[in-house]
């Protein structure tokens, strides 16, 4: 049972983020993609917790950057785990 839920909220997390487990060519440029506009939005999101100064929107920028920051972390670490990227990702 417990595999099984598993496996189901692996899958569903996949399909929100659009990872697909087929290594084909289009599979990995879609993730790169993914990879490269979570990016894009954690940097946004730095530049906008660095710029902002209404005390009502610190909370918001801190949600927003830790919100960003984890959503590029697990997409690395998915490509890692699929193998995408080597060449890209070796660090």
């Amino acid at each position: 049972m417990f595999f099984e839920r598993k496996e189901l909220f692996d899958k569903l997390v996949n399909e929100l983020l659009g990872i697909n487990r087929v290594a084909d060519k289009s599979s990995e440029e879609r993730s790169w993609q993914l990879i490269e506009e979570a990016k894009r939005d954690w940097l946004d999101a730095r530049a906008y917790f660095n710029a902002v100064t209404e005390p009502e929107l610190i909370d918001h920028a801190i949600y927003t950057l830790g919100a960003a920051e984890k959503r590029y972390v697990y997409l690395l670490k998915k490509a890692r785990e699929e193998r995408f990227f080597q060449e890209k990702l070796s660090l």
